[in-house]
């Protein structure tokens, strides 16, 4: 089954990149298999502390930052941040450029990026705790959650059940263009409320047929939103919530929503081709990321803190300190070919790899794991341009070959 991620229209005309294709991987059956339940649940906070950087070679760091440096220079990017990571230490990291096109205010290691739908692990990841904690099943039936929507959804919605949300594989619209976000109905009403509203209306909208009819996985935003509406009515807490009850407080980490300069105006400033030319946002731009949305492209974070994150889930799917069985993570990340719970899926060199890669309108960021050898690679952005995904994909490829 083919995977077919759509970006959004103003970036459909992707440059190669640099050393090649970024994307090196070639899928089999054997990688999507769940494993046994493992019976460890340990708290999050054990992994969160255990970060540090491993004893490297400085010399080696130093040639892969250099190279680093190149490839955002030659791609125009203003700014980059990259780290490779174990289940239990940093392999390599690196800062790179300005906060801010033809600044010279540099891009520091704490520095948030906005990480775009690569969001939709961390809302997959609430949603397994929710399960683990008897609030839903992975089976659960959209309209059995939301009884009083049936009349006016589509036939085609009413077997929709909540993995098939979170594994983008309904016929809802993918929700994907920046037009579509402007047709988001303006409701009162406090943000469970709003996200409730969205999802009576999606559920009255035209099916894309294209994944049913041509065999295709792609990803739904509107899907990860009406993932979260059903997270929110069972729980009876917010998403933002959710987020700080699972991860932001076990983990100790710090997340915000939308832009990074938004809330912070010193912060990475995300940019893009607007009106002829390349140019940063201000913290008050009109192009914003829906609050509607925030669960599947809304959280900014920092570099330290997403390998916390990451490195938490590494160790999950060893069935070690995490607060989740081992099966849990199997199936969050290979439980269903080519996309499961928020992560693509595959082998790399016959080792079972997973990955998410996505522009925002302003950032770009790339995540993977490779399972058997427990290495993972983060690289972000603050360009949602075409070279802002070329750099990622090309700064990608050279770690892969350094690491992987």
């Amino acid at each position: 089954m083919k995977i077919v991620i759509r970006f959004i229209s103003l970036f459909l005309l992707v440059q190669p990149p640099l050393n090649g294709s970024g994307q090196t991987i070639t899928r089999t059956p054997d990688s999507t298999a769940a494993k046994p339940a493992d019976t460890s649940n340990d708290s999050l906070i054990q992994v969160a502390d255990s970060i540090r950087l491993a004893g490297a070679n400085s010399g080696v760091m130093k040639s892969v930052h250099e190279a680093a440096e190149s490839i955002r220079i030659v791609r125009g990017v203003p700014g980059m941040v990259y780290a490779v990571f174990s289940k239990d230490s940093i392999l390599d990291f690196g800062v790179l450029g300005y906060r801010v096109f033809k600044s010279k205010d540099p891009i520091e290691k704490n520095d948030r990026f906005n990480i775009g739908t690569n969001t939709a692990a961390f809302t997959a990841y609430i949603a397994a705790k929710l399960v683990e904690a008897g609030k839903i099943n992975w089976n659960t039936q959209l309209l059995s959650v939301f009884p009083e929507f049936s009349k006016k959804a589509f036939p085609v919605y009413r077997s929709i059940r909540f993995q098939d949300l979170l594994s983008s594989r309904t016929r809802l619209p993918v929700f994907m263009e920046m037009k579509d976000w402007f047709r988001i109905p303006e409701t009162r009403g406090d943000i469970s409320s709003r996200r409730r509203a969205f999802t009576h209306w999606i559920l009255q909208q035209k099916p894309d047929m294209e994944n049913f009819n041509q065999q295709k996985i792609i990803f739904s935003l509107a899907g990860y939103i009406v993932a979260a509406s059903m997270m929110e009515r069972v729980s009876g807490k917010t998403w933002e919530d959710l987020i700080t009850e699972y991860i932001r407080k076990p983990l100790n980490i710090s997340m915000r929503y939308s832009w990074p300069n938004r809330m912070d105006p010193t912060a990475p400033a995300g940019h893009w081709f607007q009106g002829g030319s390349f140019h940063s946002e201000d913290p008050d731009t009109w192009v914003k990321v829906h609050p509607v949305l925030y669960p599947g492209q809304g959280i900014s974070i920092s570099m330290p803190d997403y390998v916390k994150y990451m490195q938490a889930n590494l160790s999950g799917l060893y069935g070690e300190r995490m607060a989740l069985p081992k099966s849990a993570f199997e199936f969050l990340y290979f439980g269903l070919p080519d996309y499961s719970m928020g992560w693509n899926n595959g082998s790399y060199n016959g080792q079972s790899f997973a990955f998410h890669e996505r522009i925002s309108l302003l950032f770009n960021c790339r995540t993977e794991i490779l399972k058997e050898k427990k290495r993972g690679i983060i690289v972000m952005c603050n360009s949602g341009e075409r070279d802002g995904r070329g750099a990622v994909l090309d700064l990608t490829k050279l770690l892969e070959e350094k690491y992987f």
